[in-house]
């Protein structure tokens, strides 16, 4: 007999014998080298015993490699152990490791490339842990904004959210994990850790704890927070076991007891999405002017500037007239838009003129305001800090 009759021939014992199984099976998985042999003699014995292949569909893939693109061995000493690497750095980066790989090919590894992918979960959970540190005094059902009265701006990233669920779930379909290991790496470190953290700083542990930005922000935050620990939670298994226990209001005991998320449309997403992409084109060429003038010491943080932006076309101008709070979104003390500025340096979508900001600096915002020292009873504060403190 072949010496693959006895693997290839494993569809009648396991997808026939046992009660809670079907044949054909979803899936076959192995090494590429399984085409000659148990893939091979699968199809082979089931086609014999039945007339049809014991699986719906194959996936195979590569050989791992060192560093260096090297078959590993003892000789050569360059094996890496993965239950050394779970004691040194644990299961989740072992297992984000190879959610990130090209598996379809052989795949490299090393302790550079592990350092790579541990600096990803580093900051996937530190997302995480932000996510859950302002929800702290978040009570769902109390508090949570219906969608047709959250702040614009919470409903783009509720759309960011909504596009990042459909990619994941595609991917998770096709297989496709190193997909999912950058797009959930790209919203992470992009759309939040650059941009929607933090801003929300100066809403979140400024305002009063019910002001409805507070909340509305709030409320995106918990969307994000179950939705994305629901998402990973097939690769990275513990760590959003750990943060699902902290999530107010769920109802499972597990996340592993959950369904993934499903993406759905949000009110008025088409607008939305045109009007704050083409805010954060302009905001790029914000961000390059505060950099230069950063480089060239006109300020050290960007609460201390001052921006005049000047709109090359009226559409642009329009679009930064209608947002009330410019100065928050570019994390800056005070915005002023002009038709004409002689400083003002030229970008993609707007010209930019970045000085120091004149005012005293909050003690509680750190926004740099003239209006700090009116309050008598609060002269560190500004006046809006003085406002919410008394």
């Amino acid at each position: 007999m072949d010496v693959w009759f006895d693997s290839g021939s494993t569809h009648q014992g396991v997808l026939v014998e046992r009660d809670d199984l079907d044949r054909p099976a979803d899936l076959y998985l192995e090494g590429s080298d399984q085409y000659r042999g148990w893939f091979n003699s699968s199809i082979t014995t089931s086609v014999a015993v039945t007339g049809k292949a014991p699986y719906k569909g194959i996936l195979s893939h590569g050989f791992t490699l060192d560093g260096e693109g090297r078959k590993m061995s003892k000789s050569l000493g360059n094996v890496m152990v993965p239950s050394k690497i779970m004691k040194q750095l644990g299961a989740d980066i072992l297992r984000l490791w190879v959610a990130s790989t090209d598996y379809s090919g052989d795949v490299r590894v090393s302790d550079n490339i592990l350092k790579q992918v541990a600096e990803v979960y580093r900051k996937i959970r530190n997302t995480f842990r932000f996510l859950l540190g302002n929800l702290h005094d978040f009570e769902p059902a109390k508090d949570k904004v219906d969608e047709a009265n959250l702040e614009e701006v919470d409903r783009y990233m509720l759309i960011r959210l909504q596009e990042t669920i459909r990619k994941v779930r595609k991917a998770y379909d096709e297989y496709e994990y190193s997909t999912i290991y950058h797009t959930i790496n790209n919203f992470c470190t992009v759309d939040l850790s650059s941009f929607y953290l933090d801003f929300a700083k100066d809403i979140l542990y400024i305002e009063n704890a019910d002001n409805h930005r507070r909340r509305s922000i709030q409320t995106v935050y918990y969307e994000m927070i179950v939705s994305l620990t629901k998402l990973m939670s097939p690769i990275l298994s513990h760590t959003t076991e750990e943060a699902y226990q902290y999530i107010p209001g769920v109802e499972e005991d597990s996340v592993q007891l959950t369904d993934m998320p499903e993406p759905r449309a949000v009110e008025q997403e088409a607008t939305i999405k045109e009007k704050w992409e083409q805010f954060m084109e302009v905001r790029e060429d914000v961000l390059k002017a505060l950099e230069e003038a950063r480089a060239d010491k006109i300020i050290g943080k960007s609460l201390e500037a001052k921006v005049t932006i000047v709109p090359k076309d009226e559409s642009t101008m329009d679009l930064l007239e209608s947002m009330q709070y410019l100065h928050q979104y570019l994390i800056v003390s005070e915005v002023k838009l002009a038709q004409s500025n002689d400083l003002a340096k030229s970008y993609d979508r707007v010209s930019v003129a970045v000085e120091k900001h004149d005012g005293e600096k909050c003690q509680r915002c750190w926004v740099s305001s003239h209006t700090v020292g009116k309050d008598v009873q609060h002269p560190d504060l500004c006046e809006r800090c003085a406002g919410i403190v008394g």
